[in-house]
């Protein structure tokens, strides 16, 4: 991601809010070095993957199903801090029966490509359907040096790229995948037949997840009309959430169509049980803009034009540029209306933003702590301190109290 991108992101923020933030503040978040922490960071990655990414992160439909011979692994230890990670970990299975559904690559082809997992029917409602599950290869090879019949399978629960859509437990969903062509924008000539069946098949699994993000956050915008009603929100803030739906619309079409260009088979959502979320204070509203569109979007708007700026196909780059510039504006929009909770607020949104602000250095401290950090995090680490830091550090100051004048500047003496 180019420096001057970032710039254009954080100089656009700070004008939708209405603040204006020293250059010297900025280079100092810019050149930082967090302070040393026991916080270990976190192996699995929380951002979009690049234009090309490896099957393990992303989300074919779970469409095979076996016999658990071992217990899931415990989640990886997640980073104690207010932007949890993304639980993950592996397990293994024995070879089904009767294979249904798509078979693993050679030497593997009597394992399914995906599986259910051994707690799905334990665990109820948008945990078990956001879990996804992809074939491990190496673990495997591994694991067949003491079982002969063992299939090993990488899990995680899907943490949104963007704004989420949250159940009234604050839990994000979305729709699971079915086989529909209703959903398939039209695009242009992409490069397919150049790229090797894994690619392929790794960057149709990565956009049919990131497709059911994309649908899921047209249902975050309906809902966030309906909390911004229920405040008493002005026009313009409606206008524009209203407006940031039907991009999303546009996006999840786009990104079915490129799951299908990449898999070969029409895809779209299953319904989503979108029921209304419970009623949302305005701290409410402005932890969630904050955590899902101030910080998700503006990491979902560099990202995708850092995967713009990296793939040589000409079709595929000018659909994520698009989606990158809405990405944008749709921070764009959540500054603003955190802005307008803080003026309307008082104290209580004020700690929540104040709260939310420091929540972004713990994470960034997190995700830098440490010798190996993964290409993703990286880059979300970048727009942390170099974006969201700085504007969530001027709108905090932009909405204080301002403090009484000093003694001198009275003209007395102390």
């Amino acid at each position: 991601m180019h420096g001057m991108t970032l710039g254009h992101a954080r100089a656009r923020y700070l004008s939708a809010i209405g603040a204006v933030l020293p250059p010297l503040a900025i280079a100092a978040c810019r050149d930082a070095t967090p302070p040393a922490s026991t916080i270990a960071s976190d192996p699995t990655s929380t951002a979009t993957p690049s234009a090309t990414p490896s099957a393990s992160a992303a989300e074919p439909p779970i469409t095979a199903s076996a016999t658990p011979s071992a217990s899931a692994a415990e989640p990886q230890r997640p980073i104690p801090m207010k932007f949890p990670p993304c639980p993950s970990g592996k397990f293994c299975v024995a070879e089904p029966a009767k294979l249904t559904g798509k078979p693993a690559p050679e030497p593997f082809a009597k394992c399914a490509v995906t599986t259910n997992h051994p707690d799905d029917a334990a665990d109820a409602g948008s945990r078990a359907a956001n879990r996804f599950v992809n074939f491990s290869p190496d673990d495997t090879k591994m694991e067949r040096e003491k079982d002969k019949t063992a299939c090993c399978y990488t899990w995680g629960l899907r943490c949104p790229g963007g704004r989420a859509f949250r159940d009234a437990t604050g839990t994000p969903a979305v729709a699971r995948t079915t086989a529909r062509a209703d959903w398939t924008a039209g695009l242009g000539a992409l490069a397919v037949d150049r790229l090797s069946p894994e690619e392929r098949a790794s960057l149709a699994a990565h956009w049919t997840r990131e497709a059911a993000f994309e649908h899921a956050s047209i249902a975050s915008f309906a809902q966030l009309t309906l909390d911004l009603m229920s405040v008493g929100a002005p026009p313009e803030l409606l206008s524009a959430a209203q407006c940031a739906a039907i991009d999303e619309v546009e996006h999840a079409r786009i990104a079915f169509a490129l799951a299908a260009a990449y898999g070969g088979e029409a895809v779209g959502p299953a319904p989503l049980a979108a029921s209304p979320g419970a009623h949302r204070t305005l701290a409410d509203i402005a932890r969630t803009t904050f955590i899902d569109a101030c910080v998700g979007e503006s990491v979902a708007s560099a990202t995708l034009a850092d995967d713009a700026r990296k793939t040589d196909d000409p079709v595929l780059r000018e659909l994520l540029s698009g989606m990158a510039e809405d990405e944008e504006r749709h921070a764009e929009l959540a500054w603003r209306i955190v802005a307008w909770t803080l003026r309307v607020g008082g104290e209580d949104v004020a700690r929540t933003v104040a709260d939310a602000r420091d929540a972004v250095v713990e994470e960034l401290v997190a995700l830098t702590h440490g010798d190996a950090i993964s290409a993703s995090d990286a880059l979300r680490a970048t727009v942390l301190r170099e974006v969201v830091l700085p504007c969530a550090v001027a709108l905090v100051a932009a909405q204080a109290p301002p403090a009484p004048p000093s003694r001198a500047r009275l003209g007395f003496n102390a």
